[in-house]
């Protein structure tokens, strides 16, 4: 049996967000994240309707763990 992911709660969501925002900036994030989930709702089959809110959860914990990159944005040093 595949492991399964811990879900976040909304304080932990939150936290990894602002995370993010300081690193690539809220504007930069945003428009990244749009196109991430834009990205993986075409590749869904068409039979089945996503949620908006799964892919763009989705997009956050990817671009989170690096797995995507912001594309014109160099992130900033984060402090040890």
């Amino acid at each position: 049996m595949p492991a399964r992911s811990r879900r976040r709660g909304p304080g932990e969501q939150r936290q990894a967000i602002d995370r993010l925002t300081k690193r690539f900036g809220k504007y930069a994030l945003v428009v990244g994240v749009a196109k991430r989930a834009q990205e993986l709702k075409e590749r869904i089959d068409s039979a089945v309707e996503p949620s908006s809110g799964g892919l763009v959860n989705r997009a956050v914990r990817e671009i989170g763990r690096g797995e995507v990159k912001i594309r014109g944005e160099e992130p900033e040093e984060e402090p040890d």
